[in-house]
This record gives C-alpha cells, structure tokens and sequence, in this order.
C-alpha cells in the first residue's frame, strides 16, 4: 500500500510538470518568446514569466495568474447593422489580455509591479486596435439563440468541427488535411473555440501554439487554409455558413 501511495504521489506531482513542459514547448521559438538573449529587459529568460506568474497576480484575473500591465483603451469596437449579438462595451478576457500588447498602448515589457528598464512597444505591424471597428468582433456571446437570430451562424453547441455545411449545396466540411497540433475534429465549436462562451481573439488564434493548425502556422491560427471549392477560409466556415 505504500508503494502504491508513492507511485500516485509521483504521478500527481508529475502531472503540472508535463504540462508545463508541453506549453513551453509550444512557446519556445514562437514570437511569443521572450526568452532570447536580445530581449535585455527579460532579465530572468523566462518563457512564461513576461506575462504570467505565480504569486501576486492580477486581482481581475482575465487569464490565469495574469501579471502584465493590462489595457485600458479606450477602444473603438466593432458595429454593423447586420451585427445581431449584443454589443460589449469594451474587450475582456482574454481578448483583453492580447490586446495588453496588441493594441500598442501598453510596453511589452510593461508588469503590474512597472516596467523593467525602457519600454518597448510591439512592431506596428502586429498592431490590433484600440480601434477595433474595422476587425473581426470580439467578447461577445455566442450562443444558440445569436445562431438561429442571425440565421448565417451554425449552433456552436451542436456543430461539430468536421461536420458537413448545414444548408448549402457545397457541404464540404472545413477542415485543413491534417492537424499540426491538438486535433480539433468532432469538438463543437463552444468546446474548440469559443472562451466562456464567447468569441475571443483565442477563438481563432492559439498563444501557446499547441492547439489544431496553431504549431504550424505562423499567425498562430486554430484552422488554416482555404476550402477547394472556393468556399473561402475554412476559420471562418466553421461558424459562418457559406
């Protein structure tokens, strides 16, 4: 019996270790590592240090054991008139947690205990917002009841990633040939994409590039590529029925 309760003991002890190590792996090499010699303000290289912690973290917690110095805007967000969910006031989750860095407000470098040495701002070239108005539609719900409103959008909790197309001559299912990472195929769209609920940046884009087509494409992107019909992207053809 005390083996055994050893062995379980390793094995829990093991278990954070291995996760760990996977979403480093994911990390390291990506440009979400700061862990390279030439970030000088890095000055521990750490890959997950820059923006999460384990102590003394961000009361608001918009994802877990948050520590980089969030966003507060004001951001300009997405409208239209064919625009039927209800229309968040402003980013949260962990929308708002990219946009910490993305929206060209906040230094890259930047904490919740200050910023260590001179800022650095990201390349403006990866700048998202905070003028939101011309992008894709973040931190709102999306449900059943938005799907069958809208009339254009599958049921996130019953369309499965792989399914046919409801409603179209075309029904070919959009997905890439194969998945670079986690496979996403048979998970409803609430389960592989959505955060809470909701559609986030994450929704579509993968931070630790681990997750279906993320490891291999270099916008860090869940689904990849274009349907052979001339369907158009097969991202936006899970949730848009074209």
């Amino acid at each position: 019996m005390r083996k055994l309760k050893l062995l379980l003991v390793g094995v829990a002890l093991s278990l954070p270790l291995l996760s760990q190590a996977a979403v480093n792996k994911g990390i390291e090499g990506s440009v979400h590592d700061f862990s390279g010699t030439n970030n000088t303000w890095n000055t521990r290289s750490g890959v997950c240090s820059p923006c999460h912690a384990a102590h003394h973290t961000d009361d608001a917690q918009i994802v877990p054991l948050w520590v980089h110095a969030t966003s507060s805007g004001p951001f300009v967000m997405y409208d239209s008139p064919t625009f039927q969910a209800a229309r968040p006031g402003s980013p949260n989750g962990s929308s708002l947690a990219c946009l910490s860095c993305h929206d060209g407000t906040v230094a890259i470098n930047a904490s919740l205990s200050g910023t260590n040495g001179a800022a650095v701002m990201i390349d403006p070239a990866a700048q998202i917002g905070p003028d939101l108005h011309t992008t894709h539609p973040i931190s709102f719900t999306y449900d059943a009841s938005l799907a069958l409103l809208d009339g254009g959008l599958e049921n996130p909790s019953t369309y499965k990633i792989g399914d046919p197309k409801t409603a179209l001559t075309v029904q070919t299912a959009p997905v890439p040939a194969s998945w670079s990472g986690t496979s996403l195929t048979g998970k409803t769209i609430d389960e592989a994409l959505l955060v809470g609920g909701k559609m986030q940046c994450s929704s579509c884009h993968d931070v630790h590039k681990l997750i279906g087509s993320a490891p291999s494409s270099g916008i860090l992107m869940k689904i990849t590529g274009s349907d052979a019909q001339g369907r158009g992207s097969l991202i936006c053809r899970t949730c848009h029925i074209k």
